[in-house]
């Protein structure tokens, strides 16, 4: 989507004017009289509409986010997703006494920090898959499509609200893991990394919420006997296919997995600057929060949006840019009038008193460690009172 390209530097105008009267003193040893009048100081409110941005799209690392989102939703207003996690266990070391059948496999996923997306009152049941191709968690992207066995799964589970959810896997996967713990080559840890490539749990068709497991509490587990050790992740990472995906004509979408994000400059609205003292400018969108409560069905949810982000451009790196760098500017939700508010005053005063080195931002969602976040702000074609712009403080 691209938003025309033009100057604008409209709106209205508040001019408070501030006078100071000079205090008429008498002096004791004289007849004369001192003082004066101290002209009026102008502060000037601004406001500038913003039409420049255009929509880009990317997709994002999967890999060792906190939260691993797992499971399928219809949204009504953002369309289908559906999530499928991969998780591969470290290779534990070469025990004394080696792994067989007495021992038994589990997987532990940990659910004590993130609300569900979708139908709360719905379970979710999975299936748990062998993969058959290797992947890697430091670049695997929610686009890759990493293959897995269909034919045989080696666990299965239901989540509905729980705490912390383990799951028996089948002796045969495990007895595989197991030759690659007892193998005592050199070459163990090679053959382990090009060869045994950990799971998939994929959410079953009638699925209608998506989940987000703490990756940071959740392991693997062997236990024979009373005897319980914990078997680390060595990396994880999901999948994400989409259907319905939304166009907006009249609306900013954006969705933290990058799949919407917008380029913009504030360099034409500082163009219209003269050399006034700025004493500040903040930029503000406006979440269409009506659109988007209203098109939830009673007891639907969606994980909250708190956090909106401007970066420098980075065309070099950008995925990566966008997901692991410093922004420049950060943004609070207003929950009053759910507006976002940066306050980009140093970087206006960069254009009118010397020459910026960077001028073009990247404004998107906060990935914030893995959960799914997609909304919509109002855009050009709104009242006035919402559109995107900036507000202008200036005085004499």
């Amino acid at each position: 989507m691209q938003k025309s390209i033009s100057k604008v530097a409209s709106g209205w105008r508040l001019i408070l004017s501030v006078l100071i009267v000079g205090s008429f003193i008498s002096c004791e040893d004289s007849n004369t009289v001192g003082g004066g009048v101290i002209e009026p100081a102008e502060i000037v409110v601004d406001t500038l509409l913003l039409e420049d941005y255009q929509q880009d799209e990317l997709d994002i690392y999967s890999g060792d986010l906190s939260n691993m989102p797992l499971g399928k939703y219809n949204d009504p207003l953002f369309g289908g997703f559906e999530f499928t996690g991969l998780m591969k266990p470290i290779l534990l070391g070469v025990p004394d006494d080696s792994l067989n059948d007495s021992t038994s496999f589990k997987l532990l996923l940990k659910f004590n920090d993130r609300d569900s997306y979708g139908d709360t009152t719905q379970s979710i049941n999975f299936n748990i898959y062998k993969v058959t191709e290797r992947w890697r968690s430091s670049t695997v992207l929610s686009s890759d499509d990493v293959m897995f066995d269909e034919s045989t799964s080696i666990g299965s589970f239901s989540y509905t609200d729980e705490d912390t959810v383990i799951v028996d896997l089948a002796e045969s996967y495990f007895l595989e893991y197991a030759d690659y713990v007892n193998n005592e080559d050199t070459n163990r840890d090679s053959l382990y990394n090009f060869e045994f490539f950990g799971l998939a749990i994929v959410p079953e068709d009638v699925s209608s919420k998506i989940v987000f497991p703490n990756m940071n509490e959740s392991n693997f587990l062997t236990i024979k006997g009373e005897d319980s050790v914990s078997v680390g992740v060595f990396g994880h990472g999901f999948n994400l296919e989409r259907e319905n995906k939304p166009t907006f004509a009249d609306r900013i979408y954006l969705n933290n997995y990058l799949e919407s994000f917008y380029s913009l400059s504030f360099e034409d609205l500082a163009e219209t600057i003269d050399n006034r003292n700025i004493l500040k400018a903040e930029f503000y969108l406006y979440e269409d929060s009506i659109q988007t409560k209203n098109s939830l069905p009673t007891d639907h949810i969606r994980p909250d949006i708190n956090f909106l982000y401007l970066r420098f451009q980075d065309t070099q790196q950008l995925r990566y840019s966008l997901q692991f760098t410093s922004p420049r500017f950060t943004s609070i939700k207003d929950n009053k009038d759910k507006s976002y508010k940066f306050d980009i005053t140093d970087h206006i005063n960069e254009f009118v008193f010397s020459d910026p080195g960077q001028r073009e931002f990247f404004l998107n969602l906060s990935i914030d460690g893995g959960a799914l976040n997609s909304t919509i702000f109002f855009d050009t074609t709104a009242n006035v009172s919402l559109r995107p712009k900036i507000i202008l403080t200036t005085g004499n």
